[in-house]
């Protein structure tokens, strides 16, 4: 499966959607941000620091995400199409996904960590694995301007950068953290997930990518097995009433 198999509806949405005083907001608090590594996404994306308004905004969305699937908002890409990001991007597919706004990258180079590990997945990328990189800057991030971002990382077909509105953000944020059929309070920029969307496997490496090997046998983790072939081994605790070691380990000594 490639990008190109999907072709995604193009929607029309109204311009305008955030005012003046939002988008000063958000400037003013990331001016006032020395770093990025623990930040809260729904402060980000609705640029509102005072907390019992923070609280009450993420409790109306909250309320439009379920349990089991995605809020099927409407996302910019940067190719400058408008998709339902469920439906035309997620959908059954093998995903990588972090929050980031251009301005940020500085103190937070989770896009850079995001380029390698797209390298490290090699000719799977953009045919078996996808990426979306989700910024929480609506008002600055817009199309054209992710589009030119994406050329600075030579992104490669099967990674989308994309916009939405705030609450949108906040709402795919929330089902990222959901936990138990509960959200977390806080959600953080410092993490990249990944998924497997046709199981409903999840789970996150630190947005500082260390070891880049290990990061990718955790997100491989959750893709497709290959089919057993041949005679079937055995690996753990040993079987009752045999001899040899307490755990086995691959047949080595024979067990079956």
């Amino acid at each position: 499966m490639t990008p190109d198999n999907k072709t995604p509806q193009v929607i029309t949405t109204e311009e305008g959607d955030a005012t003046l005083n939002t988008v000063s907001q958000r400037r003013k608090l990331l001016s006032a941000l020395p770093a990025l590594v623990a930040t809260s996404i729904p402060a980000l994306a609705l640029g509102v620091q005072n907390q019992a308004e923070l609280h009450a905004r993420t409790q109306e969305i909250m309320h439009r995400v379920h349990n089991n699937g995605f809020p099927d908002v409407i996302v910019a890409t940067h190719k400058g199409e408008y998709v339902n990001f469920y439906q035309d991007l997620l959908k059954d597919r093998l995903v990588l996904i972090n929050f980031m706004s251009i301005d940020a990258e500085e103190e937070l180079p989770i896009t850079a960590n995001m380029a390698s590990l797209i390298k490290g997945l090699g000719e799977q990328f953009g045919q078996e694995v996808f990426a979306f990189s989700i910024s929480y800057d609506h008002v600055n991030d817009t199309p054209q301007r992710l589009a030119e971002f994406a050329r600075q990382f030579d992104a490669p077909d099967g990674w989308y950068f994309l916009s939405a509105k705030p609450e949108d953000v906040v709402a795919l944020g929330y089902r990222l953290y959901r936990t138990s059929g509960r959200p977390r309070d806080r959600m953080h920029a410092d993490l990249i997930h990944y998924g497997n969307t046709n199981l409903g496997l999840w789970g996150t490496v630190p947005a500082q990518v260390t070891d880049v090997e290990l990061a990718i046998s955790r997100i491989t983790s959750v893709f497709p097995g290959k089919p057993v072939e041949g005679k079937v081994r055995r690996a753990g605790p040993r079987r009752l009433a045999t001899s040899g070691p307490v755990y086995d380990s691959r047949d080595r000594y024979g067990l079956v």
